[in-house]
Protein backbone atom coordinates (compact mmCIF):
# COMPACT_ATOMS: atom_id res chain seq x y z
CA UNK A 1 0.00 0.00 0.00
CA UNK A 2 2.28 2.42 1.09
CA UNK A 3 4.86 1.58 -2.05
CA UNK A 4 1.77 2.78 -4.52
CA UNK A 5 1.51 5.57 -2.78
CA UNK A 6 4.91 6.61 -3.05
CA UNK A 7 4.78 5.15 -6.91
CA UNK A 8 1.70 7.18 -7.74
CA UNK A 9 3.56 10.26 -5.72
CA UNK A 10 6.67 9.86 -8.04
CA UNK A 11 4.49 9.88 -11.02
CA UNK A 12 2.65 13.11 -10.55
CA UNK A 13 5.73 14.46 -9.11
CA UNK A 14 7.76 13.58 -12.90
CA UNK A 15 4.62 14.97 -14.76
CA UNK A 16 4.41 18.12 -13.03
CA UNK A 17 8.26 18.53 -13.61
CA UNK A 18 7.58 17.95 -17.35
CA UNK A 19 4.97 20.52 -17.28
CA UNK A 20 6.87 22.97 -15.67
CA UNK A 21 9.13 22.88 -17.93
CA UNK A 22 7.17 23.10 -20.53
CA UNK A 23 6.25 26.48 -19.26
CA UNK A 24 8.95 27.86 -18.61
CA UNK A 25 10.44 26.85 -22.65
CA UNK A 26 7.24 28.25 -23.23
CA UNK A 27 7.99 31.80 -21.14
CA UNK A 28 11.03 31.82 -22.79
CA UNK A 29 9.50 31.87 -26.12
CA UNK A 30 10.95 28.60 -27.05
CA UNK A 31 7.83 26.73 -27.24
CA UNK A 32 8.67 25.48 -30.51
CA UNK A 33 12.03 24.69 -29.83
CA UNK A 34 13.58 21.58 -28.82
CA UNK A 35 15.81 21.92 -25.78
CA UNK A 36 19.03 19.53 -25.98
CA UNK A 37 21.00 20.97 -22.80
CA UNK A 38 19.84 21.76 -19.39
CA UNK A 39 22.22 22.56 -16.59
CA UNK A 40 19.24 22.29 -14.12
CA UNK A 41 17.66 18.92 -15.47
CA UNK A 42 18.12 15.17 -15.88
CA UNK A 43 19.16 16.09 -20.00
CA UNK A 44 22.39 17.92 -18.04
CA UNK A 45 24.37 20.21 -19.93
CA UNK A 46 28.08 19.19 -21.27
CA UNK A 47 30.70 22.11 -20.37
CA UNK A 48 31.78 23.08 -24.06
CA UNK A 49 35.47 23.34 -24.48
CA UNK A 50 37.15 25.21 -27.34
CA UNK A 51 41.20 24.72 -27.68
CA UNK A 52 41.21 26.85 -30.45
CA UNK A 53 40.03 30.09 -28.22
CA UNK A 54 41.46 28.68 -25.14
CA UNK A 55 37.65 28.95 -23.57
CA UNK A 56 35.87 26.54 -21.55
CA UNK A 57 31.92 27.22 -20.58
CA UNK A 58 28.65 26.00 -19.43
CA UNK A 59 25.41 27.41 -21.60
CA UNK A 60 22.33 26.82 -18.77
CA UNK A 61 20.26 25.71 -21.80
CA UNK A 62 21.32 24.99 -25.08
CA UNK A 63 17.95 25.23 -27.61
CA UNK A 64 17.33 24.05 -31.08
CA UNK A 65 14.95 26.01 -33.22
CA UNK A 66 15.20 25.40 -36.85
CA UNK A 67 18.66 24.52 -37.64
CA UNK A 68 19.96 27.12 -34.75
CA UNK A 69 21.40 25.97 -31.92
CA UNK A 70 20.60 28.97 -29.21
CA UNK A 71 22.35 29.20 -26.21
CA UNK A 72 20.28 30.25 -23.00
CA UNK A 73 21.91 31.85 -20.18
CA UNK A 74 19.86 32.56 -17.03
CA UNK A 75 20.69 35.53 -14.52
CA UNK A 76 17.71 35.00 -11.99
CA UNK A 77 18.95 37.99 -9.65
CA UNK A 78 19.75 40.29 -12.21
CA UNK A 79 16.94 43.01 -12.53
CA UNK A 80 19.30 44.25 -15.60
CA UNK A 81 21.65 43.54 -18.39
CA UNK A 82 24.91 44.04 -17.53
CA UNK A 83 27.94 44.46 -20.00
CA UNK A 84 29.62 40.81 -18.27
CA UNK A 85 26.11 39.40 -18.96
CA UNK A 86 26.71 39.95 -22.78
CA UNK A 87 30.23 39.08 -23.00
CA UNK A 88 29.55 35.88 -20.96
CA UNK A 89 26.00 35.11 -23.57
CA UNK A 90 29.01 36.10 -26.67
CA UNK A 91 31.73 33.69 -25.31
CA UNK A 92 28.95 30.86 -25.13
CA UNK A 93 27.72 31.36 -28.87
CA UNK A 94 31.36 31.36 -29.76
CA UNK A 95 31.80 27.72 -28.25
CA UNK A 96 28.62 26.57 -29.47
CA UNK A 97 29.69 27.68 -32.76
CA UNK A 98 33.28 26.46 -32.36
CA UNK A 99 31.97 22.87 -30.77
CA UNK A 100 29.23 22.11 -33.07
CA UNK A 101 30.25 23.69 -35.79
CA UNK A 102 26.61 26.03 -36.23
CA UNK A 103 27.20 29.63 -35.98
CA UNK A 104 23.94 30.98 -33.74
CA UNK A 105 22.50 34.14 -34.46
CA UNK A 106 22.24 35.35 -31.22
CA UNK A 107 21.84 33.84 -27.22
CA UNK A 108 19.78 34.51 -24.56
CA UNK A 109 19.37 36.34 -21.63
CA UNK A 110 16.81 35.71 -19.28
CA UNK A 111 16.24 38.28 -16.12
CA UNK A 112 14.85 37.76 -12.80
CA UNK A 113 10.83 37.48 -13.59
CA UNK A 114 11.32 35.69 -16.73
CA UNK A 115 12.33 38.79 -18.66
CA UNK A 116 14.47 37.85 -22.13
CA UNK A 117 16.43 39.63 -24.24
CA UNK A 118 18.09 38.50 -27.05
CA UNK A 119 21.96 39.37 -27.94
CA UNK A 120 22.44 39.30 -31.29
CA UNK A 121 25.95 37.73 -32.15
CA UNK A 122 27.25 39.92 -34.23
CA UNK A 123 30.81 40.10 -36.03
CA UNK A 124 31.35 43.15 -34.12
CA UNK A 125 30.28 41.59 -30.67
CA UNK A 126 32.69 38.33 -31.72
CA UNK A 127 35.49 41.12 -32.03
CA UNK A 128 35.14 42.60 -29.05
CA UNK A 129 35.31 38.81 -27.38
CA UNK A 130 38.32 38.24 -28.62
CA UNK A 131 39.95 40.93 -28.15
CA UNK A 132 38.65 40.78 -24.11
CA UNK A 133 39.80 37.14 -24.15
CA UNK A 134 43.48 37.95 -25.93
CA UNK A 135 43.20 40.34 -22.78
CA UNK A 136 42.52 37.80 -20.22
CA UNK A 137 44.91 35.36 -21.80
CA UNK A 138 48.20 37.83 -21.33
CA UNK A 139 46.97 38.97 -18.26
CA UNK A 140 47.33 35.07 -17.05
CA UNK A 141 50.31 34.52 -19.03
CA UNK A 142 52.00 37.64 -16.77
CA UNK A 143 51.01 36.05 -13.65
CA UNK A 144 49.89 39.85 -12.83
CA UNK A 145 46.86 41.22 -10.90
CA UNK A 146 44.44 42.44 -13.44
CA UNK A 147 44.16 45.54 -11.89
CA UNK A 148 41.52 47.66 -10.24
CA UNK A 149 38.46 46.34 -11.14
CA UNK A 150 40.00 42.79 -9.80
CA UNK A 151 37.90 41.96 -6.76
CA UNK A 152 40.24 40.14 -4.93
CA UNK A 153 38.20 38.88 -2.15
CA UNK A 154 35.60 37.07 -4.52
CA UNK A 155 38.09 35.88 -6.58
CA UNK A 156 40.32 34.01 -3.85
CA UNK A 157 37.05 32.26 -2.83
CA UNK A 158 36.03 31.05 -6.06
CA UNK A 159 37.35 27.40 -7.12
CA UNK A 160 38.85 28.14 -10.15
CA UNK A 161 41.43 30.87 -7.96
CA UNK A 162 43.78 28.22 -8.18
CA UNK A 163 43.66 27.70 -11.90
CA UNK A 164 43.59 31.63 -12.33
CA UNK A 165 46.66 32.74 -10.19
CA UNK A 166 48.30 30.19 -8.83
Amino acid sequence: MVLGLLLVLGALAYVGLGWLQARRRQRLGFAQATVLAADDSALGAPTLRSARFRLVGRPDHVVRVGRQLIPVEQKPRARRVQDSHVMQVAAQCLLVSDVYGVRPPYGVLVLADGERHRVPFTRELEQRLLATLEQMHAWLASDEEPGARWMGGRCRACGYFATCWE
